[in-house]
């Protein structure tokens, strides 16, 4: 009598073969894309007034380029491929208020440009301009006050940063 395990064991081979054989991939194939080549990441250009932003969005990019890809991601401006990108824009605006007219949630909303290019020959992979949005709410007690933008921008910069890596893992595969 068989095993209900070999039964089972089967019927994934046999799921297996049959996919592969449709052209079907796993979604997370393409960030496999880049193995030996090198993935310049320079720090983002900051034509805000925030302090340090570009600095947060580099960085939450280059970590999830390692992360995700095969790239050897490097701070230098050379490289096979090139990753440039400028934050232009970041606002806060009050989003829902108190009865008595006082703000306690926040959106922040940072624009940027994002521009891969390959090296070899000049050819442009990614040319986009985006926008990410971030809730972040204020304690009603000014006693009790911690500034929460700066755990809104660390958020927002790391799902930027995945979003990205997919984006680029679409044009580099």
């Amino acid at each position: 009598m068989p095993r209900p395990h070999s039964k089972n064991a089967v019927g994934f081979v046999c799921v297996l073969l049959v996919l592969s054989g449709c052209g079907y991939r796993l979604g997370g194939a393409g960030l496999s894309a880049g193995e030996g080549r090198t993935l310049a990441v320079p720090v983002f250009r900051n034509e805000t007034a925030e302090f340090r932003v570009e600095q947060r969005l580099t960085e939450a990019v280059r970590r999830e380029l390692i992360r995700q890809t095969r790239y050897r991601v490097v701070p230098d401006p050379a490289g096979d491929v090139v990753l440039a990108g400028s934050v232009l824009q970041i606002t806060t605006a009050p989003t829902i208020f108190t009865p008595d007219g006082r703000a306690i949630v926040y959106s922040v909303a940072v624009v940027l440009t994002v521009r891969l290019t390959d090296s070899a020959d000049g050819a442009v992979l990614l040319d986009d301009r985006l926008t990410f949005r971030e809730n972040f709410e204020v304690s009603n007690d000014s006693a009790g006050f911690v500034p929460e933008d700066a755990a809104a921008i660390e958020r927002l910069a790391r799902r930027f940063a995945s979003s990205l890596a997919i984006s680029m893992a679409r044009v580099t595969s």
